[in-house]
């Protein structure tokens, strides 16, 4: 009978519902969207590429939409024009891409050159006459076809490491009309060679569900891997599971010309051969790229900067190249048997690599591993809605509170030595426990949701407006100078808004503000101040602390002459803001990159410098610090 176990299965598949949510269904590209040969590569062309970054590559906030072009570790590379058009942007900035250039061609796409150092002469000439008119060096500039008309191969500009860059290399896109990125790698550069598989370091399996088990815990578990002889991962080692369980892959891709961890192009999961999930990257939009954070394991992203693929769907990912079964990818893992899970993964070039590995489905309970340390009698993790408590080994129920009110509970499993309790907080929501007589602090107070997105507290409010995903469970709490938003482990869709009233025995409008505190250094947020309240609109769960910033900026003069003024500027606390700088009453363009703190100056025309100097910086406090001279 066992050889018509799979059958039976497919038949009984054959009546699930295809779909209880809306499936996302991949845009279809087009050939000519990908014209072979019409755009050459923008650095070294004809010679082998080496990339530290590639198109779909897992970025916090974001998928990488283009390719980085290694520079060999420096500015000053030519950058080329990749096909004739025009120049249709100038964008100039501190964060992002820096300096970029957008080159429209006449098939409609637009290719985009990000990071550079300086721009070709004409090009720039056009640039600082924009700078001057506007009295501004952060600009955003756009052009008529006939005004910067360009030829393929034409150098445009040098690269660099300039804006939010880790350093020297060329951001390279290709966009279409609509402003979506498309894959380069499609469009046929020989420089770019990739003859490797993607890489799998380890599988995550995760407990979606109050009755969900991995080898008879609750949880999440992660499983090494190992090549067999056909170059095929497996896990060499049994797992036993039950209820919804979420798939997880530690995975990236690899060239034999890059030594950096790339981007995986195809994820396709099946169970028992039947297709559960699938990810086919192929154009990115802008609008939704923060649901980038539920395609990845946020937690883990920010904590242990490993980026893992869910190989599941997400609910709240706008994103539009997924397909999903009606359990949107969890496996639901309450029969008996075994199941085969195969995973099939590739890069942009085809190279493909398998997982395959069994699990066999047993509601067994209470594994043999003790979890708590040797000098721990309780401890509590949340795993999304899901509180695990673990005690020392008790006969009584164990107590939850909320309030006045309570409520004994029981060991979801035990061992010799332990109890782990289980509660959904979706069913019933508790803020606190008591163990061994003594109450303690379970890490919720609050919980919101899209239908319900405001906390309301005596001395803050809390307004996510449009920005949750779904129903989260938050530790939010003040004290002193301090609000303990939880921690930066959940991802939002955007900024929200917090009104804090603080205790001070004075308040300084202008230079007491907010900032996050759980980091190395504090970060400036700002926040505007109606009396005791001060109103800020964060974009990440963290510490946020009232902090007074009375010091003015640092400027040193690095070099002063007739053709060129550098200074070397810093700011304590708060951040620089603003600079200007005036000779001889009149405005003149400085150029400022903030890695290094190095502001210089740029000519309007080739008159020498001379007379007064009066360099101005401003932090984002409005601490003020003048430079006076005289060439």
């Amino acid at each position: 009978m066992n050889y018509l176990l799979p059958y039976i299965f497919l038949f009984l598949a054959s009546f699930w519902p295809k779909e209880v949510v809306e499936k996302k269904e991949p845009k279809l590209l087009l050939k000519e969207e990908y014209p072979q040969g019409y755009f050459i590569f923008p650095i070294d062309p004809g010679r082998q590429a080496s990339l530290s970054g590639t198109f779909g590559d897992l970025r916090i906030n974001h998928f990488h939409a283009g390719l980085d072009i290694r520079t060999g570790g420096r500015e000053g590379k030519s950058v080329y024009a990749a096909a004739d058009g025009y120049v249709s942007r100038i964008k100039v900035s501190r964060g992002g891409y820096g300096n970029a250039l957008y080159i429209t061609h006449p098939n409609g796409l637009v290719t985009v050159y990000g990071h550079l150092k300086e721009y070709a002469s004409e090009i720039k000439k056009r640039l600082t006459k924009e700078q001057y008119e506007q009295q501004e060096w952060e600009v955003d500039l756009y052009f008529e076809p006939n005004e910067l008309p360009v030829n393929k191969g034409e150098i445009v500009a040098i690269s660099g490491n300039t804006g939010g860059s880790g350093g020297p290399h060329l951001h390279f896109e290709i966009r279409d009309a609509e402003e979506n990125t498309l894959d380069p790698s499609m469009f046929g550069f020989s420089e770019v060679q990739d003859n490797r598989a993607p890489v799998i370091e380890y599988v995550s399996l995760r407990c979606m569900s109050k009755d969900a088990r991995v080898n008879g815990e609750f949880g999440t578990f992660d499983f090494p891997v190992t090549l067999d002889a056909n170059g095929n991962y497996t896990i060499n080692r049994n797992i036993s599971v039950w209820g919804d369980v979420g798939l997880e892959l530690y995975t990236y891709d690899k060239s034999h010309t890059s030594p950096f961890r790339l981007g995986i192009k195809n994820i396709e999961v099946k169970a028992n051969e039947i297709p559960t999930y699938s990810f086919n990257l192929d154009r990115l939009a802008f609008h939704n790229k923060l649901d980038m954070n539920l395609h990845t394991n946020y937690k883990r992203m920010v904590e242990e900067n490993d980026k893992l693929h869910k190989a599941y769907f997400e609910r709240g990912n706008t994103m539009d190249f997924y397909e999903y079964d009606q359990n949107m990818g969890v496996f639901n893992l309450r029969q008996s048997g075994k199941v085969n899970i195969s995973v099939t993964l590739q890069d942009s070039y085809k190279n493909t690599r398998r997982l395959l590995f069994d699990v066999n489905q047993n509601q067994s309970t209470g594994g043999s591993v003790n979890k708590l340390g040797k000098y721990e009698s309780h401890k509590v993790e949340l795993y999304d809605s899901i509180l695990k408590i673990i005690t020392s080994k008790i006969a009584e129920p164990l107590i939850l509170l909320d309030g006045n009110r309570q409520k004994p509970v029981m060991p979801a499993y035990e061992n010799g030595s332990e109890n782990t309790y289980l509660v959904d907080l979706r069913d019933d929501f508790f803020t606190q426990y008591v163990f061994k007589g003594k109450t303690f602090e379970l890490p919720v107070t609050h919980s919101v949701c899209p239908e319900r997105n405001t906390i309301k507290d005596r001395d803050f409010e809390v307004d996510f407006e449009n920005q949750l995903y779904h129903t989260l469970f938050l530790n939010i709490r003040s004290s002193d100078d301090k609000l303990f938003m939880d921690k930066d482990d959940k991802p939002l869709g955007g900024r929200f808004k917090a009104r804090w009233r603080v205790n001070r025995p004075e308040i300084d409008l202008e230079k007491d503000k907010v900032y996050i505190t759980s980091g190395r250094r504090p970060t400036y947020v700002g926040g505007s101040w109606n009396g005791d309240i001060i109103e800020f609109n964060p974009k990440e769960f963290s510490t946020y602390e009232i902090l007074r910033d009375s010091e003015k900026p640092e400027i040193r003069a690095v070099s002063l002459n007739s053709d060129k003024l550098t200074f070397k500027i810093s700011d304590g606390l708060s951040g620089i803001k603003s600079f200007e700088c005036y000779i001889n009453g009149e405005w003149t363009l400085m150029e400022y990159e903030y890695k290094n703190g190095l502001a210089w100056s740029e000519k309007k025309d080739s008159k020498p410098f001379s007379g007064e100097i009066v360099f101005r910086v401003t932090d984002n406090c409005n601490n003020t610090q003048t430079f006076k001279s005289t060439l």
